[in-house]
C-alpha cells in the first residue's frame, strides 16, 4: 500500500512537471504569434461578454440571425459615438493640465518648504530642496514636450494601426457571436466519438468562466470609475473625464488594478487642487475597502469560485509563465481548472447504473 501511494504521487508530480514544461514551451511558440493570436483572443471574449444578450433574444423568440447585427450595429455606434464625443474633451483637458502644471508645481513646492519649516521647528532637520529640485522638474517636462512633439507623427501612424487591428477584432467577434453554435458543433466533432460528452461539458465551462469574469471585471471597473468621477465633482477637481478613461481602463487588471487607479486622480489633484488630496485620498481608500473587500469577493467568487489563496498563486504563476498577459488571464484559467477538476471528480465519484438486462 505505502509503495502504490508513493507510485502515485511521483506519477502526479511528473504529471505537473510536464504540464509546466509543455504550458512554458506553449508560451514561447505563442509569443511568435502574439499579434494575431491576441486579436482572435479579444474578439472571442467580446462575443462572450454579449453572449446574455442573445440568450435573452432567443429566450423572447428573436431569431440569433437578428439579434447578432443589431446588438453589434449598436455596440459599434456606442463606440464611434463615445469616440467622437470623448476625443475633443480629453484633448482639452490634457492643454489645462499642461497650462496649469507650472502654478501646480509652484504651489507644491511652497507646501513642501511648509512642511521642511515645520520638521525643523520639532528638531527633524532635512533639506528638502536637496532631494526635489523644482528647476530640474520644469526642465524635464520640457524635454518631455519637445520629445512628444517630435513623435507625433509616428503616435499618428500607431493611432491609425490601432484603429485598423479594433475594426479586425470587431469582425471577428462578429462572425464568432453568428456561428457560434455552428463552429461548437465542429469542433465537438473533432473529437473522438467517447470524448465528445466530455469536449462539450469543458467548453461550457470555459465560456461561463471567462464570459462571466470579464463581465464581473467591466461591472467593477464601471462602479469604480462612477464613483471616483462622483467624488472629484464634489470636490471640485477637474480633469474628470481623462482620469474616469485612464480608471475604468487600469481596474480591469486584477487585484493590483485598484491601488495603480488611485495614482491618476492623485496626481491631477496635485497639479490642480493640492489642497484636497488628503480627502481625495481618505474617501477613496474608503470606497475601495467596501468594493474590493465586500463586492469583488462576492461577485468573483460566484464566477470563478476560488477561494482568495488561489486567486493570488493563479496570479503569481501566470505572471512568472506568460506575463502580463498571465497576471489578466491567470485567474479564469485557474477557475476554468477548479470547475473541471470539480466536473471529473464528481463524475468519477457518481455510481454506476448497470444496463438493464434481457429478463428486465
Amino acid at each position: 500500500m505505502p509503495n502504490s501511494r508513493l507510485s502515485n504521487a511521483a506519477l502526479w508530480l511528473v504529471i505537473i512537471a510536464l504540464a509546466l514544461f509543455l504550458v512554458e514551451q506553449l508560451a514561447g511558440v505563442t509569443a511568435l504569434l502574439a499579434s494575431p493570436i491576441l486579436m482572435f483572443a479579444i474578439a472571442w471574449l467580446i462575443a462572450l461578454i454579449v453572449e446574455p444578450i442573445f440568450g435573452w433574444a432567443e429566450h423572447v423568440r428573436i431569431p440569433r440571425s437578428w439579434a447578432v447585427p443589431i446588438v453589434y450595429l449598436a455596440l459599434a455606434s456606442i463606440i464611434v459615438t463615445g469616440v467622437i464625443a470623448l476625443i475633443p474633451i480629453i484633448y482639452d483637458q490634457i492643454n489645462r493640465l499642461l497650462l496649469a502644471l507650472p502654478t501646480g508645481l509652484t504651489i507644491v513646492w511652497a507646501s513642501l518648504e511648509h512642511l521642511q519649516h515645520q520638521l525643523h521647528t520639532i528638531g527633524i532637520q532635512s533639506d528638502i530642496q536637496a532631494v526635489i529640485r523644482v528647476e530640474s522638474l520644469f526642465s524635464q517636462f520640457g524635454n518631455l514636450g519637445s520629445a512628444a512633439l517630435q513623435q507625433s507623427l509616428e503616435l499618428a501612424g500607431g493611432v491609425a494601426q490601432v484603429l485598423f487591428e479594433i475594426i479586425i477584432v470587431f469582425i471577428l467577434s462578429f462572425y464568432m457571436a453568428y456561428d457560434r453554435s455552428r463552429l461548437f458543433e465542429r469542433i465537438i466533432r473533432l473529437c473522438p466519438p467517447d470524448w465528445r460528452d466530455e469536449a462539450e461539458a469543458f467548453g461550457n465551462i470555459i465560456v461561463q468562466t471567462f464570459g462571466g469574469y470579464m463581465r464581473a471585471q467591466i461591472a467593477i471597473s464601471l462602479m469604480y470609475a462612477i464613483v471616483n468621477a462622483i467624488v472629484m465633482a464634489l470636490l471640485g477637481i477637474n480633469s474628470i473625464t481623462l482620469v474616469t478613461v485612464i480608471v475604468s481602463v487600469l481596474l480591469l487588471i486584477p487585484v493590483v488594478g485598484g491601488p495603480i487607479a488611485l495614482i491618476p486622480p492623485v496626481l491631477i489633484a496635485l497639479i490642480d487642487a493640492p489642497e484636497r488630496i488628503v480627502v481625495f485620498v481618505v474617501v477613496m481608500l474608503v470606497v475601495q475597502q467596501i468594493l474590493f473587500n465586500v463586492v469583488v469577493p462576492r461577485l468573483i467568487g460566484r464566477v470563478i469560485g476560488l477561494h482568495p489563496l488561489l486567486v493570488f498563486a493563479a496570479l503569481l504563476i501566470g505572471s512568472a509563465v506568460a506575463g502580463a498577459w498571465g497576471i489578466l488571464f491567470g485567474i479564469p484559467l485557474a477557475g476554468v481548472a477548479a470547475a473541471i477538476t470539480n466536473y471529473m471528480t464528481v463524475r468519477a465519484e457518481a455510481p454506476v447504473v448497470p444496463p438493464p438486462s434481457s429478463a428486465d
